[in-house]
């Protein structure tokens, strides 16, 4: 489907599209309308499956090639909380190790300066976090201002920061920029870019999630996908993948038209109409991951290509012990794995009680004792299980 553009489909924003999805939002003028409603358009019924396509028919997409220059340069920009600082130096260099496209410069965005070991590359260099705009007392004003709760306000400055990459990198800066997790780490060889010059995204974690099979199905209602579906007029998922998996591809054309779309409907700066569309009854109400990937697939579906990648994630909540991203990676060595991750949450167990991606039985198991887990993804399949040490994968 191609991007619509010109004046008419302006109008027809204006006209119809930017009042089905805001409604009920504080802020905008149709509060009287049923609070959160599902995505209005939605088509794909709640219980026909998409198949995944098998992991031997991804094999070879794109996953790894060749460093002869063929491909497009990218940018690459790391963001780290303070939590997320004994892993940093290993994200950065495990991009810079095994990128198959050439990497031009490394952005990486702290409250105080990057690890020296990672001055030894002239291609890395620390931006400080507080130079961003808007900041996270911004955006923590900025809710409170609407009359929510304020602690949130620094995973959506993250998540803000990310989409708002382009305006902070240097002049001949590439188009393409490879935003990644601080607490996640490539191992193998990857490609970002193809030839063709397009994003490379990952399918990542089904939107409701369902172990042990790789038939997954759009969820009746989901957090993420309704606050997409208030910000952006006309956007849709394109399937039952989240694009969540700590690492997405950015266009900047393609980032550039999901922000004038935003502001053309609501008629507030991007940042702004984010905050106001986001779900204020969750934690976690609104994903960058999700909004973008289904954008760019939906209207800029020739600037995209869509993979699995083998991965295990340990999540855990935020504090003294646990899992240190070196264990994870460690763990992996000889493995099949082309990536692994070691997050940290705050407000862990009400996170998991709050998370639309697992299906209410799924959730009284893992909530019943909120232990670290492992979730592991292979070819579109999930597998959960306890975090226990020592870690070792195949």
């Amino acid at each position: 489907m191609a991007p619509e553009r010109g004046p008419a489909r302006r109008a027809a924003t204006r006209a119809g599209h930017g009042r089905a999805v805001t409604g009920g939002i504080p802020g905008f003028p149709d509060t009287a309308a049923r609070p959160f409603p599902m995505l209005p358009r939605m088509r794909q019924p709640q219980d026909s499956a998409l198949p995944a396509r098998p992991a031997p028919e991804v094999a070879g997409e794109g996953l790894a090639g060749h460093r002869d220059g063929a491909l497009p340069p990218i940018g690459v920009v790391v963001l780290a909380a303070e939590k997320d600082m004994p892993g940093l130096d290993l994200c950065v260099r495990g991009v810079l190790a095994h990128s198959l496209n050439p990497v031009a410069l490394v952005q990486v965005v702290t409250r105080r300066p990057a690890p020296r070991s990672l001055g030894d590359d002239a291609r890395v260099v620390w931006c400080d976090e507080g130079h961003r705009t808007p900041g996270s007392r911004d955006v923590r004003r900025y809710l409170r201002d609407l009359g929510r709760d304020p602690s949130p306000a620094s995973w959506y400055f993250q998540q803000l920061a990310k989409l708002r990459c382009f305006a902070f990198l240097p002049p001949g800066a590439p188009e393409h920029v490879l935003v990644v997790d601080a607490d996640f780490v490539f191992l193998r060889d990857t490609e970002f870019v193809d030839g063709q010059g397009r994003s490379v995204l990952p399918y990542g974690y089904p939107l409701s999630w369902r172990p042990h099979t790789r038939e997954h199905r759009l969820p009746a209602r989901h957090t993420a996908l309704e606050a997409a579906g208030r910000l952006v007029p006309g956007w849709l998922p394109v399937d039952a993948y989240s694009g969540m998996q700590h690492h997405i591809v950015l266009d900047r054309t393609v980032v550039g038209d999901l922000v004038r779309r935003a502001e053309e409907a609501h008629g507030a700066p991007f940042w702004q109409a984010f905050l106001r569309t986001a779900d204020p009854r969750k934690w976690t109400g609104a994903s960058e991951y999700v909004l973008y990937r289904h954008f760019a697939a939906r209207f800029f579906p020739e600037r995209v290509r869509h993979r699995h990648v083998d991965a295990v994630d340990v999540i855990q909540a935020e504090g003294p012990g646990g899992f240190l991203l070196s264990e994870v990676a460690a763990a992996a060595r000889g493995s099949s794995l082309r990536a692994v991750g070691c997050h940290r949450f705050l407000h862990y167990a009400e996170r998991l009680a709050t998370m639309d991606y697992i299906p209410a039985r799924l959730r009284r198991t893992v909530c019943a004792e909120p232990v670290p887990l492992q979730l592991r993804l292979d070819g579109g399949l999930l597998t959960l299980a306890k975090a226990v040490p020592p870690l070792a994968f195949r």
